[in-house]
């Protein structure tokens, strides 16, 4: 048994099937081949005489990986925020703190150097980002 592909260029796809489409003939394998490549985030795209080739994407742009950083850092100032805020409000109350005074400063500091980093030379490398002080972890998320 036989499966035709056959490169929609309007859709920048193939399209599949088990008649002649006016594709090309390709074996069932090379089929479930295209079809697991296209799921682990590979790229289908015409070959040589028209048949399916599996290719790795292009990698992400500069742009993009810049946007994706700064998006991963503004989301992790926001998710401490209010840990901040919290110890700042206890000290105003003059409540005991959750926070000692060691952890809130490397808290502050934590977030400095995630603000900086965008300027910084190693940007926007994901294995270069700031390391957050290790308890910050062990936070509970924000209440609701």
């Amino acid at each position: 048994m036989s499966i035709w592909a056959k490169w929609v260029e309007a859709d920048g796809r193939y399209h599949f099937g088990l008649s002649d489409n006016g594709g090309i003939e390709i074996t069932l394998s090379r089929h479930q081949e295209l079809i697991d490549a296209g799921a682990a985030g590979q790229i289908i795209q015409p070959g040589k005489n028209g048949k399916p080739a599996i290719v790795d994407p292009a990698p992400p742009s500069d742009d993009l990986l810049r946007d994706r950083e700064r998006a991963w850092r503004d989301a992790e100032l926001a998710r401490n925020e209010w840990i901040v805020t919290r110890h700042r409000e206890q000290i105003e109350l003059e409540q005991s703190p959750t926070l000692t005074a060691e952890q809130f400063i490397e808290l502050l500091t934590y977030r400095q150097a995630l603000r900086d980093w965008p300027s910084g030379t190693e940007f926007p490398s994901v294995e270069q980002r700031p390391a957050s002080p290790g308890w910050l972890q062990d936070q509970p998320a924000l209440p609701l």
